[in-house]
């Protein structure tokens, strides 16, 4: 039986190969475990680079000036439509309308309730599908930027991860610099028979004299922990790079022994 001739259109597409960065996320979790997420690394295009590609490759009947004097009076006419709180089909891509974003109460004023609108947007059946031309091609999982490497008694540097009640120690690190609107050091209990999960937060103990803050080393007096298991806890609103951050970043040391 002779076989069925595929038309062009139902050719199927090139797959495109994208890239994906993994990376541990900075928020706290419940669970006290380490969560990560991924972003796709991606090209930009904008309305210029496309009608110039059409230019190149002859596809386009009219003058790129021509086509990008629609582009730009058809953005200007819907963005004057989302202003007078329309929503907006963006072509084939999805539809961007006006929303209020966390939860509101009955004994909220207008204005308040105002500075919660944001920008939402449902993309599109076809938008979505398009997605299915993407593959893996590679996953990239940077390096830590913020890490602890250990902690120690500063006036015995041999043992590692175990300390002294009423003691000086040190914790040795990268990008751990103390910094912006949350940061500190904590310890928390744990036992001897830690499981792994950090505890609430409202049971760890803040240090109080930290006597150096630099992204390699802190420095601090241990007080007020009787003999336990504890996790140190490091929290910092500074990057690597000494800017302050949106989110605060929480490392943590393993199990370390307090001795009185």
């Amino acid at each position: 039986m002779p076989r069925k001739k595929q038309s062009i259109l139902s050719i199927e597409e090139h797959k495109t190969p994208v890239d994906v960065v993994v990376r541990d996320s900075n928020l706290p979790s419940p669970d006290g475990k380490v969560h990560q997420y991924g972003s796709i690394v991606h090209s930009k295009a904008t309305v210029r680079s496309i009608l110039a590609e059409m230019e190149r490759n002859s596809q386009a009947f009219v003058s790129k000036e021509t086509m990008f004097y629609i582009a730009e009076e058809l953005s200007r006419r819907m963005m004057e439509k989302f202003k007078r709180g329309y929503s907006v089909e963006l072509l084939d891509f999805g539809t961007i309308f006006p929303t209020i974003k966390g939860s509101i109460s009955e004994t909220d004023t207008p204005g308040k309730i105002k500075k919660q609108f944001d920008v939402g947007f449902t993309p599109s059946d076809n938008a979505r599908d398009a997605l299915k031309n993407l593959t893996v091609r590679k996953v990239r999982r940077p390096q830590l930027q913020h890490c602890i490497y250990y902690i120690e008694n500063m006036f015995k540097p041999e043992e590692k991860n175990l300390l002294q009640s009423a003691c000086m120690a040190r914790i040795i690190g990268k990008a751990i610099k103390l910094g912006g609107e949350k940061s500190g050091i904590y310890a928390a209990a744990v036992g001897e028979n830690w499981n792994g999960k950090l505890p609430v937060r409202e049971n760890w103990i803040k240090m109080k004299h930290i006597t150096q803050n630099k992204p390699s080393a802190l420095e601090f007096y241990v007080e007020d922990l009787s003999p336990d298991f504890y996790v140190f806890v490091v929290e910092t609103s500074l990057s690597a790079g000494g800017k302050e951050l949106k989110n605060s970043v929480i490392m943590q040391t393993g199990a370390v022994l307090v001795k009185e």
